[in-house]
């Protein structure tokens, strides 16, 4: 049975643009009170006025501050109590082939997509558990599945959200909380422009992009049911299939297609 979100606290982490904006918005047409974590007050203050204070809360906080994250999630659970749902959204990009893939991008792209991750969920975790109750989402990628050339540390960091997640769920077994995993691909938004990047230009593809407004649905969807996952591209599902049925012709027809080769 789908879940009533009407009333319920979302938490969204990089909710100032992109995805987290269009989900922010999604989730306050489905009347919850969206609890809207980002970097830019600025952002978080123009969201406030277009979707106003009723059902928006903004906090400004960069998930890749430790401290600051802490001292967050101790506003928000005296200042809200615990949320019902928490999206675990805000991420970095890094384009550029492996070697060309520094120390320090290394550790920025983990920093935000794997301990941002983990800074947004745990704190909540205790009082969802208490309560009974709980659904936290984490927006990985594509990419988090199957690895592509240019992507090492950008896919190797989103698939340690799986790994983290799988571990999860049985820890919250019979607890009423649950951990769901939302992987787009390409989308039409700021990340692009905004990933770190190292090396000469990497080969580009037209593929089909999702629109932010449609992964803010599917979050609305996976949000109101209990589903471990969602694939949300139709070239991901394939690339998928293909990767477990024949791993090295995928890894021939990636290496001609992205990186020149063949």
């Amino acid at each position: 049975m789908a879940i009533d979100l009407s009333g319920r606290r979302v938490l969204i982490t990089g909710a100032s643009s992109g995805i987290g904006r269009a989900a922010a918005k999604a989730f306050v047409d489905e009347g919850a009170i969206v609890l809207a974590v980002a970097r830019s007050k600025d952002r978080l203050d123009t969201l406030a006025e277009e979707l106003g204070l009723a059902r928006l809360a903004i906090f400004v906080a960069d998930v890749a501050d430790g401290p600051g994250m802490e001292a967050l999630a101790q506003r928000i659970l005296t200042e809200q109590g615990v949320p019902d749902v928490v999206i675990a959204n805000a991420g970095v990009g890094m384009d550029a082939h492996f070697a060309a893939t520094t120390d320090d991008a290394w550790r920025r792209v983990f920093e935000v997509n794997v301990f941002g991750v983990v800074r947004t969920i745990r704190p909540f975790l205790p009082g969802m558990i208490a309560r009974g109750s709980g659904r936290i989402l984490i927006v990985s990628s594509a990419v988090g599945k199957r690895g592509v050339p240019s992507y090492a540390a950008y896919s190797g960091s989103k698939f340690a959200l799986h790994g983290m997640a799988d571990a999860l769920r049985p820890e919250l077994v019979g607890t009423g909380v649950t951990v769901g995993i939302v992987c787009p691909s390409s989308t039409t938004t700021e990340f692009e422009d905004r990933k770190l990047r190292a090396g000469p230009p990497q080969i580009r593809v037209r593929v089909q992009k999702h629109s932010a407004e449609s992964v803010a649905r599917a979050l609305v969807r996976m949000a109101r049911s209990t589903r471990r996952e969602i694939v949300l591209s139709p070239e991901a599902k394939l690339m998928n299939v293909l990767n477990r049925l024949a791993p090295g012709i995928l890894d021939r027809i990636l290496a001609r297609v992205l990186v020149g080769k063949g």
